[in-house]
């Protein structure tokens, strides 16, 4: 996961000194190692502190540590941009609606692939396999996905069930016994009603599997395990379009290491 990314999808949860940093870095990545951390509190207005806190926050010890990530992430991204010699395909047609929704996913899409570790996805991977029972639960805007999960994973040969109406997913997770998973999947909020149901599962020993927005929410923070959707930066009706197309990308390449494992 690149830093530039784990910026954009930290954004909404960033204080107002964070996000002014944030929104300076993403906008001047190719100038930033011309500045020294004093120099870009002078020039972004925050103390040179929030500034060391800041690269903190990001998994960085500090800001000499960040502005050479940022440095490689930038060059790396001219590299690969130069590479393409303007080869964009069907995908490059700027007035072609059906281009311009495909360059929308694909940007997610890749954010989401770059922001899910590889030990995660195989984490995830494994519970599954190792399921005896498999709930799946979900907020009311992600319904949809939950049930495609679900239906995918019967067809794998799992027993997975999907139940709507908190009480009844309740009264599932009170049922569940230590070898079983408990399947999580939200988008833009909804999570909290999900959470009980998470802490009811686990202190029966279930082991529970999230599939949210990045960061860290009510859902994943009660969560074994974590994976994650990058919201795009776009009107609340595109991103949530866009985002169910980065759910569905995340379910596939889980029931994708499914089938790799069974062949």
């Amino acid at each position: 996961m690149t830093c530039l990314l784990k910026m954009r999808a930290m954004r909404d949860q960033m204080s107002v000194n964070e996000r002014k940093l944030a929104d300076f870095i993403l906008e001047n990545t190719k100038l930033l190692r011309d500045y020294s951390s004093q120099q870009l509190a002078d020039v972004v207005g925050v103390s040179q502190s929030s500034v060391v806190k800041f690269s903190q926050k990001l998994g960085y010890k500090g800001y000499p540590s960040l502005k050479l990530a940022v440095y490689e992430t930038y060059a790396e991204s001219a590299r690969s941009q130069s590479g393409q010699g303007g080869g964009e395909g069907h995908f490059g047609q700027p007035d072609n609606p059906l281009s311009q929704l495909g360059q929308k996913k694909l940007e997610v899409l890749e954010n989401t692939a770059g922001i899910n570790e590889a030990e995660n996805l195989a984490a995830a991977i494994a519970a599954i396999r190792g399921a005896r029972c498999i709930q799946v639960s979900a907020c009311p805007g992600s319904v949809a996905v939950a049930k495609y999960l679900t239906h995918q994973l019967l067809e794998l040969g799992c027993w997975a069930v999907f139940v709507e109406g908190e009480q009844v997913q309740h009264r599932m997770a009170s049922s569940l016994r230590d070898e079983d998973l408990l399947c999580i999947i939200c988008d833009f909020g909804g999570e909290e009603s999900l959470v009980d149901v998470a802490n009811h599962a686990r202190e029966h020993g279930v082991k529970v599997l999230s599939l949210t927005r990045y960061n860290y929410n009510a859902a994943s923070i009660h969560s074994d395990i974590r994976l994650f959707v990058v919201p795009a930066d776009e009107n609340e009706d595109m991103q949530r379009l866009l985002f169910r197309s980065g759910q569905l990308h995340l379910v596939e390449g889980l029931v994708s290491g499914l089938l790799a494992r069974s062949s």
